[in-house]
């Protein structure tokens, strides 16, 4: 067998096409408007091999395949047997638990799936609801007579943040750097696993504490008490959950808030149908989801394959992009347009498969709620003029920063 093609920032597989190998990151050089140039993709091959990627567990540079099509990302995230999720991060701190149940394939993922659905169930969120609305409308009232903010940090992350914290019993005076943490573990390779260690010790001192006093209604002392099958969940199983809920809700729907609010900014026709007619606004957060999605995930082959016709071979990484499938002009006509009333709207913003997001419901419910809320409260917004936008690359697609204005009524 010949040796692998050495190239500057990494290596590429002999089995791999030399037409195929194109240099991309989904770290690093998204520009201010990462789904429009991540949709650049699809002008080129169906399934790519990049030398770079965001999921990189060591010094060494790590390639992947990236899927641009929707129809092969569902397969590979629905086909757990031939594309494995089982490769725990926590290796970056030199230690093997598994943030469950992220990384755990089927068929024991379900086990620890099923005790975890009814945290986060249509129920469970419509109990939360007074709640999220009055933190919501707390938050605008502070802010709505100051003509400006930096939405992300006055919004964006106070609300969804606030909200998960609570429900995980823990205080939001740390929330800062609990949102530090969140940052460098999802955008900072390098810096990852002295973060994620200092998370595990935090959570170690909270598990700690609920064995002492356990609360009732909090994620923490919920999980402590599961059960996978008909024994309970070991402490590494414990904090693998724990640390996998603490971090997930920290992220992605700031983000998503960020690029929703960000659009509304800059599309006042649209901001103002909102306005008109807030009954639209349901069916305007799944087209804005499908419109600005932020995840993007990786799993391994587990044996050689095919897919789309490229051999793969197992332990080749795979990467499937949400920001490539729900802006597929193959599944959707005219991707690149946002159209609040599109119908049907089966995009997998939110995954597919066995691993579709725990806390879907929780996130529609608070964007839904967030945008109804200030639509009733703030001015028309823009966004402050000189704005330069920066993306934060990764597993989630984030921004720096969204500074807005409007014009408070004299």
């Amino acid at each position: 067998m010949s040796e692998p093609m050495t190239h500057e920032k990494g290596s590429v597989p002999d089995h791999v096409p030399p037409e195929l190998v194109h240099f991309w990151d989904f770290r690093t050089g998204l520009g201010p408007c990462p789904h429009a140039q991540v949709a650049e993709l699809h002008k080129g091959p169906r399934v790519f091999y990049s030398p770079l990627s965001h999921q990189d567990r060591s010094e060494k540079p790590v390639g992947t395949w990236v899927l641009t099509k929707a129809e092969d990302i569902r397969q590979m995230l629905q086909r757990a047997d031939l594309f494995s999720s089982a490769q725990p991060r926590s290796h970056a701190m030199g230690e093997t638990w598994r943030l469950i149940p992220l990384e755990v394939d089927p068929p024991e993922h379900g086990l620890f799936r099923t005790p975890l659905n009814p945290l986060f169930s249509p129920a469970r969120i419509k109990q939360l609801e007074p709640r999220l609305r009055e933190l919501t409308v707390d938050l605008i009232e502070k802010l709505k007579d100051r003509d400006e903010c930096e939405f992300i940090r006055d919004f964006g992350e106070q609300f969804p943040v606030r909200i998960f914290l609570e429900l995980m019993g823990l205080s939001g005076d740390d929330l800062s750097r609990f949102r530090k943490w969140a940052d460098t573990i999802i955008h900072d390779r390098i810096n990852r696993g002295k973060a994620m260690g200092e998370v595990k010790a935090f959570l170690v001192e909270q598990i700690a504490l609920r064995r002492v006093d356990p609360r009732e209604g909090e994620l923490v002392s919920q999980v402590m008490a599961m059960k996978v099958g008909d024994r309970p969940f070991t402490d590494e199983e414990v904090m693998g959950t724990v640390f996998l809920l603490f971090i997930g809700g920290l992220d992605t729907v700031v983000s998503s808030l960020a690029y929703q609010f960000r659009y509304l900014a800059e599309n006042p026709d649209d901001q103002a149908r909102l306005r008109a007619d807030p009954s639209m606004i349901p069916d305007a957060v799944e087209e804005l989801f499908r419109a600005f999605p932020v995840v993007t995930t990786a799993r391994i082959a587990t044996e050689d394959t095919e897919l789309a016709g490229v051999r793969i071979k197992k332990g080749d990484m795979v990467t499937g992009s949400t920001l490539l499938s729900t802006s597929d002009p193959t599944e959707f006509a005219n991707p690149e347009v946002v159209d609040l009333t599109r119908s049907p709207n089966r995009h997998n913003t939110f995954s597919f498969g066995p691993h579709r997001c725990l806390g879907s419901h929780l996130a529609r419910r608070e964007i839904q709620i967030a945008i109804e809320e200030w639509l009733k409260r703030v001015p028309p917004f823009t966004v402050k003029p000189g704005t330069t936008f920066k993306t934060l690359g990764g597993g989630v697609i984030g921004m720096e920063a969204l500074p807005l204005v409007w014009s408070c009524p004299a």
